[in-house]
């Protein structure tokens, strides 16, 4: 019908500057014909765009009313609870719903299974589809990370080193090469993978705190500190670099350092639990240090 193909193509047309009109056009579509099947689904992008998931939901649900044995529907109602904090395991009861297949729902399911801390599941699925998705460096950089959560270090090595070279511009992915690396106490080929992602414009605290743990187990402390205090500068509120630090000049007998980098994490979060446990660390050296030099 002419009519509906007009209003079709004009709201394609208005879906991202006028989608509240778009979706007008789009519902006129559905009472005239409830089974054109692209209004249904050009509604689904527009309120997911918006991550207005409660009307998305509802989209869907009417659209299998007339096509009540459309997997692809059942897929795009995983993505719906997929999309929201706390309902991955609707997702995977709608994943598991679809009998044809659906190479993205793979990935997706994946990835729920990842929310659900079923970690060896994800995995079976990935290594499943892992050629259908190694054209994108991110595939390469959430299946390792699944590899790193079972602390399969070999297996997340092999991986990102294979992703390394297809993709040598993808900081990220030298980041976790470094990451794996460092699990696995190789702080040699750490150091150098942190090194390359720091040339590539990997920088923020958490980082830089990691890079920086890596020099002191390698025994360059300059560096360390270095690095710890590039991580405080980048963020004044992460105190796990606060807390290294003040570590780090423990271990070289330099309390005073130490206390002035506990302090100041107190100052940012005095409940910390993590900080009192090592203030209280050091206020038992200083005591021990005051007994011995009074005997």
């Amino acid at each position: 019908m002419k009519k509906i193909d007009s209003l079709l193509w004009e709201a394609r047309h208005h879906a991202n500057d006028k989608w509240l009109l778009s979706v007008e056009l789009l519902e006129q579509i559905i009472e005239i014909d409830p089974k054109v099947y692209p209004a249904h689904e050009l509604l689904y992008i527009i309120y997911m765009q918006r991550s207005l998931f409660q009307k998305t939901e509802k989209i869907i649900q009417r659209a299998m009313k007339y096509f009540p044995d459309d997997d692809y529907l059942k897929f795009l109602m995983g993505n719906v609870f997929l999309a929201q904090k706390g309902k991955s395991r609707e997702a995977i009861t709608w994943y598991k719903r679809i009998e044809t297949e659906i190479v993205e729902m793979d990935f997706n399911l994946a990835v729920a299974y990842t929310y659900q801390d079923e970690i060896k599941k994800a995995v079976k699925i990935l290594k499943k589809v892992f050629t259908r998705f190694n054209h994108l460096p991110k595939t390469y950089i959430f299946f390792a990370e699944q590899y790193l959560r079972l602390k399969e270090y070999d297996n997340a090595i092999d991986l990102l080193t294979a992703g390394k070279k297809k993709f040598p511009s993808k900081r990220q992915i030298c980041y976790l090469l470094g990451v794996s690396y460092n699990r696995k106490r190789d702080w040699i080929h750490a150091f150098v993978n942190f090194n390359e992602a720091h040339q590539l414009g990997y920088n923020n605290a958490e980082f830089y705190n990691t890079w920086a743990n890596c020099c002191f187990e390698m025994g360059n402390s300059g560096l360390a500190v270095k690095y710890f205090t590039k991580s405080i500068q980048k963020n004044i509120f992460f105190l796990k670099s606060y807390l290294d630090l003040s570590r780090l000049y423990v271990a070289e007998k330099k309390f005073a350092q130490a206390r002035r980098y506990l302090e100041l994490a107190k100052r940012i979060d005095p409940l910390d639990i993590y900080v009192t446990l090592a203030t209280q660390q050091l206020k038992r050296i200083f005591k021990t240090l005051e007994d011995y030099e009074k005997n």
